[in-house]
């Protein structure tokens, strides 16, 4: 006998209602979102992204899960792009605050390896992330030019963030087929959303 999958809006709806504070406090923060934005606030937002990214992206790869490991491997080349924008902006130079955030955020990985569950609801974050970033890049583009914003840019879709998207929510309904892995996934995404806010002065949420 089989079962159905589960409706993907289904799957989506508690990792939305689990992070949906956490998501809204974090984009009220967010410089880069402010309508005068400059190539210096995507510096720093680019640095206070780098070590959450190197974080996630790490466990991503100790789920040991297909799906999340060419995630991963995607999320290498979001770091590449990252550190050429960097670079392009004179803003390379790391500092002991990334090791040190990396050392405090040990237990994603180890919680990935354990619940591959958990890092679907990580990688929730990440992917959401990237899409928001494609709003981003449409609305800075132009006034940020000539630079390339490469960070923003979709790495190997063909059809773009959102074709990204798509594949990844498809993925997502058919990791979280029943309720003990979507409770495990939203664990995850409030994971991942918490360890990120830090990043940009924002604790206790």
């Amino acid at each position: 006998m089989t079962t159905n999958p589960p409706d993907i809006a289904d799957v989506l709806r508690p990792l939305r209602t689990a992070t949906h504070a956490l998501h809204e406090a974090l984009d009220s923060r967010l410089p880069i979102a402010r309508d005068d934005a400059s190539l210096a606030d995507y510096a720093g937002h680019l640095r206070a992204l780098r070590p959450w990214l190197q974080a996630v992206r790490d466990a991503l790869a100790a789920s040991g899960v297909p799906g999340l490991e060419r995630i991963a491997r995607r999320t290498d080349r979001r770091l590449a792009a990252l550190a050429l924008d960097l670079d392009d902006l004179g803003a390379s130079n790391t500092s002991g605050q990334e090791s040190a955030f990396q050392s405090a955020v040990p237990g994603l990985a180890d919680e990935a390896a354990r619940d591959p569950a958990f890092a679907w609801g990580l990688a929730y974050v990440l992917e959401g992330s990237q899409l928001g970033g494609m709003a981003m890049r449409k609305r800075l583009g132009a006034r940020l030019a000539p630079h390339p914003l490469r960070y923003f840019q979709p790495v190997d879709a063909p059809g773009g963030f959102a074709a990204q998207w798509k594949e990844f929510v498809a993925q997502l309904g058919a990791a979280l087929a029943d309720p003990l892995a979507i409770d495990a996934a939203r664990r995850g995404a409030v994971a991942g959303f918490r360890s990120l806010m830090p990043r940009f002065g924002l604790q206790g949420l």
